[in-house]
């Protein structure tokens, strides 16, 4: 039986090809476990780079994943980020003609000397473990480190709360080494090191923009490098217009709808001023326990306790007319007995020096009496004033107040 050459030819060239690729993951594979075993071979990871010699220059950077409520009840805010430093170590040099790197996770990396780099005014923090630990390494030939740890952190935020809530807020993430002053460690960060999630939404603020800045931070035992992000937010109005100001603003309304009642009906004017102060009143205690306690007047606090004035006001201004009708009332009265003592005693009018003599009786005694006065100001007259003054002070109140502080 003859074999075709030209058969066999073409197998032996993929048998070939099959083991020279399985070699070369085989010895890919070798190569990197003895890599990793040599360097760790009297490696010291107590030991800083270049101990002795120049600081060590970490790189910071980061991914913001995601950024949570914003709390100024607390005065911090959330958010949950791939956090990098990419520094250099000359011991991890290695020889990779094909520029190679190493990837390490999980207790491999804890061989090696790290930064010690911590979050400044941290309250809370937690490095996320599902479905692993969420840690990475990668070691370049010329000994360049890049670690990769995704974090949740709860930072503290001084935040100016002159303006809320048209007020816009800036957080600063602060990142410094724990043990090693600038002699040893200096941290360094770039605006573009700084990345953040395509279309993050967060509740009630949006964000504006991002910087980094660098800082020394001087401490008793030395300087220490500090590396700065700054988050510029702007809180969303649209929530404070539906449940605070187009409400009080209806409030004050329904206020001044009052002066429009007939001041004789008292039960309608008082159930309706006490009505709407209770309302504002309670409003303003609503939102006050979500806010933090504050030596100075927030813009919210002036709008409440102004709308609180003129619902105030008009049930003032209720007083101060049933008065004003119980005055008319009397003059009245007194007017209409007088007419009746003239029709029945011409004779006793003094015209001339223009009294009138009445006759005793169980309310008045024998003499002259002034003749009774027309009245100045009535209920009507201050219902009708007040129906143009109280709108006019409220729109001159709103112009002052939006111009202010949307300027600010």
């Amino acid at each position: 039986m003859e074999i075709n050459v030209h058969y066999l030819l073409p197998c032996f060239v993929c048998c070939f090809y099959i083991l020279s690729a399985t070699t070369s993951i085989y010895c890919s594979i070798l190569n990197a476990t003895d890599i990793i075993d040599d360097l760790i071979i009297g490696y010291d990871s107590r030991v800083r780079p270049a101990n002795g010699g120049p600081p060590v220059w970490v790189e910071i950077g980061m991914f913001v994943e995601s950024i949570g409520g914003i709390k100024e009840a607390s005065m911090d805010y959330s958010l949950t980020m791939f956090f990098r430093q990419n520094w250099n170590d000359s011991r991890l040099a290695y020889p990779a003609p094909d520029n190679e790197m190493i990837t390490l996770k999980g207790n491999d990396m804890d061989k090696l000397w790290q930064p010690d780099t911590f979050f400044l005014y941290e309250k809370n923090a937690k490095l996320h473990h599902v479905t692993v630990t969420n840690k990475l390494m990668q070691i370049f030939p010329d000994g360049r480190i890049w670690l990769s740890t995704r974090v949740s952190v709860t930072l503290s935020c001084n935040m100016k709360l002159e303006n809320f809530p048209m007020d816009s807020q800036k957080c600063t993430m602060n990142i410094m080494s724990y043990a090693y002053t600038t002699e040893d460690l200096e941290l360094t960060i770039k605006d573009e090191d700084i990345n953040i999630e395509n279309g993050l939404s967060i509740p009630r603020f949006d964000l504006l923009n991002h910087t980094s800045s660098l800082t020394i931070e001087k401490y008793a035992v030395g300087p220490f490098s500090n590396a700065q992000v700054h988050f510029y937010f702007q809180r969303q109005m649209q929530a404070f217009f539906l449940t605070v100001y187009i409400p009080t603003v209806l409030l004050v309304s329904i206020a001044w709808l009052s002066f429009w009642i007939d001041a004789k009906a008292a039960p309608a004017r008082v159930a309706l001023g006490i009505t709407t102060v209770l309302t504002v009143t309670t409003m303003t205690a609503g939102i006050q326990e979500t806010l933090p306690v504050v030596t100075y007047a927030k813009a919210i606090d002036v709008w409440l306790a102004t709308c609180l004035i003129f619902v105030f006001t008009s049930l003032l201004e209720y007083g101060f007319a049933n008065y004003l009708l119980v005055v008319e009332n009397r003059a009245k009265a007194k007017r209409k007995k007088c007419d009746d003592i003239e029709a029945a005693h011409p004779a006793n009018n003094d015209v001339g020096k223009g009294f009138r003599q009445l006759p005793p009786d169980e309310n008045n005694t024998t003499g002259p009496v002034p003749p009774v006065k027309t009245l100045f100001l009535t209920s009507g007259k201050l219902d009708a004033y007040a129906r143009m003054g109280y709108p006019l002070g409220f729109a001159i109140f709103n112009i002052i107040y939006w111009v202010y502080y949307l300027s600010n």
